[in-house]
Formats: C-alpha cells, structure tokens, sequence
C-alpha cells in the first residue's frame, strides 16, 4: 500500500533508500539541512567494495592501538580532548575485538555486501547512470610476503564468502599497475570490484532521477518529532511547518544517533572521520582503485584527478578537520607511486558514521513500528546502500527480507 515516507538524509544511503521506495511506489520525501552536492557522501573513495567487508575491530588490535595513537598522523588517532564523550564507544569497540564478536561482524558483513556490485548495477542501471562506474576490479598491495602472509586469515573469511581474488608476484602486480614503484612487492587482484568516476556526480544525478521520478527534496534542520497517542506522526522543522509522514526514515549519517536518541532508540555512534586529497593532475595513470593495506589508504582514479584518501579519526562531528593528516597520506602514495605529481591537490574531509562493531544500523525502531533506521555503515556507506535501501524497503512493506535482520538492530546495545 502507497504511504508517504519521510528520510532525513540526502547522503547515499538516504537517496538509495529513496530510490528502493519510489520504486515499491510510496510517497517520498527527503528532508536534510544541507543541499544534496555538499555531504560526506560526495567526497568518498568512489569504491564499491564488497570484498572489504572485514570489520575494523579484530583480535589482537588492542596490542597495536597504543602505537597507532602515539602517531599523530597514523591509521588510526583520536582527538583527545573528545575523550570523555568517546569512551563508551571505545569500550565497546574493544569489546568487539573479542573473537566471537569479530567472527560475528564477518558474517553480518559478509551476507550483506556480498550482492552490493548486483545491487548498484540494479539501481544505476534504471537511473541511466552505468556510464559512471568502472567495473574494472581492484588490487591490494604490500610491501613484503611476510606482510601479505599476516593478513591470511582475512583473506580466507573473504574466500569464504564468496570472494574471488588472484594472488600476485611483483611482476603480476606491475602488470596490472605499471605506474606502482618497487615499494608495491605483492598483492592480490579482486575482480568483483568497481569504483565511480566522481561520487559527487553520482549523488547529484541519482538525486536528479529521484525528482523526475517524483521524489521531493526540502533542505531543512529537524528540531524534533511530534509523537501521538500511535507513535511519531511529523517532523518538527526549525524553519518550516511540521511536516506529516505515515514512515519515517532516520538516514542521516553521523548525526542519526542524534535523532534516534529523540525516538527513544540511543545507539553508540561516532564521527569516523576520514580525510583525502583529490590530485588534478596526478602524472601517473591507473587502471583500477589501489588498497594499501599495511598504510591504510586508498587510492582512486577519477575523471577529476587521482584520490588518495583513508585513516580513521575519531572525534565529535564539531570538532575542526586537521588536514595534515591529508597531507600525510599524500605522502605516504608517493612512496608507492614515484612519480606523483602532488601539485594542486583538493583536500577533504568527511563524516563517517561509525558503529563500534563495523555493523551498520539497518531496523526498525524498538519503540515505533513506524520508524526505521539506516545508518552506521562507516567507510562502506557508498558500498552498503542499495542493499540496505531495499531491506529497509522490505521491511516497510511488509515483505520479510532474505537475510537475518538480528545483527543490523538498533537495540543490539541495550
């Protein structure tokens, strides 16, 4: 039955949420304080990553954390004047380096990105949009055998789920990426990986197919909700009416614990904060996104230039950007790729959200039959949203979804 659902978000979770409900033909409309081409979401890595599932939490981290927090500039750091507020989220992020709770983080992952490149061809492709993905795979790369041995295990839970991966030499490796420099020694080449050519061009036409779809769009900033005797029935708007809705959607990135709050459903969230730096004229060419892996960043070919991004921060969504640490993952590319040219780069940052088990929200309220949350998808928001759109959209109409809902619960803290 048509309903009018209301989604505050207009990242891409939200607009592919958007998409999988207009197309079950409800009523949508997507409400955020900011403008669809200024979110997170258009400034990501542009990579659909289903093989990249493997959570951040993992056993033995805890040895390694003190050393990553030493280091300004390293992997992983926080801010630590944002101490206080973080450490409830760092207690059960430790927590869910346990190896039950790691081997319970693949699964969940694992099931739910293992059809995302099926799920975004899906969705482009009747938005008219395959022309900006590039299915061309992706390499991970290492410095040394000993490194890429290190990482086995991962690598066997990625077989596991269906993941499909060659293994390379540094001559494998170069043929792939000639551009790489001798610090590449080995890696591995995943072919059921993809990337876009600009995220910002993605979000802005797909939002442009909403519209002519019917979808309708309202910038505004939410100041609450009014509840009545059945539950939720507005969205209280700082600068507008209250605005009705039959379903709402709470997709609204680093801010979604904000408004769950509100609804009565508290979850631990962070601003995983991640940062890059968008080179025009990078000098070198490459085939396909680069991972890596034993420096944590990333590296994506664009019709804008080359991407270099990665690194985890975490601190309140407030809380000023240090783009040294741009700076510094610029640094560490030109390491691999000698011939970088550096010149003229667009720096960035981003709000990820960031659950403390790398599980994203995808439920329905505890309280609210007609709420539903999703959020929590970290780095793999681009990757993770039209599967999560549709599961959200099953679940409002009704249909039961094809996988176990259990590990995707707002409540699952409580």
């Amino acid at each position: 039955m048509s309903t009018r659902v209301v989604i505050v978000g207009n990242g891409i979770v939200g607009l592919a949420t958007a998409f999988q409900l207009r197309r079950n033909g409800h009523e949508v409309i997507v409400v955020d304080r900011g403008p669809v081409d200024e979110g997170t979401s258009t400034g990501n890595a542009g990579g659909v990553a289903g093989a990249d599932f493997l959570p951040i939490p993992e056993p033995g981290l805890w040895k390694r954390v003190p050393g990553y927090l030493l280091d300004p500039l390293g992997p992983l750091t926080i801010r630590w004047r944002d101490l206080p507020s973080l450490t409830p989220w760092l207690y059960r992020f430790l927590r869910a380096c346990r190896p039950a709770a790691h081997a319970r983080g693949i699964d969940a992952m694992g099931t739910l990105l293992g059809t995302a490149l099926d799920a975004h061809l899906d969705m482009i492709g009747e938005a008219g949009l395959r022309h900006m993905l590039n299915p061309v795979g992706a390499l991970f790369v290492y410095r040394s055998d000993a490194a890429r041995a290190r990482e086995d295990e991962g690598w066997a839970h990625r077989a596991r789920h269906g993941v499909e991966f060659e293994t390379l030499d540094r001559q494998g490796v170069l043929a792939r990426e000639p551009a790489l420099g001798p610090e590449a020694h080995c890696g591995y080449f995943v072919p059921g990986w993809a990337h876009y050519r600009n995220p910002r061009e993605l979000v802005t036409a797909l939002a442009a197919h909403l519209a002519g779809k019917g979808v309708e769009f309202r910038t505004h900033e939410v100041a609450g909700f009014e509840v009545g005797p059945e539950g939720p029935t507005a969205l209280r708007l700082k600068d507008a009416d209250n605005l009705p809705f039959d379903h709402l959607v709470v997709a609204a990135g680093a801010w979604s614990a904000r408004l769950s709050a509100l609804l009565g459903d508290p979850f631990p969230l962070v601003a995983d904060r991640g940062y890059n730096t968008t080179l025009p004229t990078p000098g070198v060419a490459l085939n396909g996104m680069i991972t890596f892996a034993e420096d944590s960043f990333v590296v994506t070919p664009m019709s804008i230039g080359l991407r270099v991004g990665g690194a985890v921060e975490l601190a309140r969504p407030e809380t000023p950007p240090n783009y040294e640490r741009s700076k510094a993952l610029v640094r560490l590319a030109r390491r691999y790729l000698p011939d970088l040219d550096t010149t003229g780069g667009t720096e960035w940052m981003g709000w990820r959200p960031g659950t403390p088990d790398s599980v994203p929200v995808i439920s329905r309220s505890s309280r609210h039959g007609n709420v539903f949350y999703v959020f929590g998808h970290g780095h793999l928001g681009l990757t993770g949203s039209p599967v999560s759109g549709r599961l959200i959209a099953d679940m409002i109409a009704g249909r039961t979804p094809n996988i176990d809902m259990a590990p995707y619960r707002i409540d699952r803290y409580r």
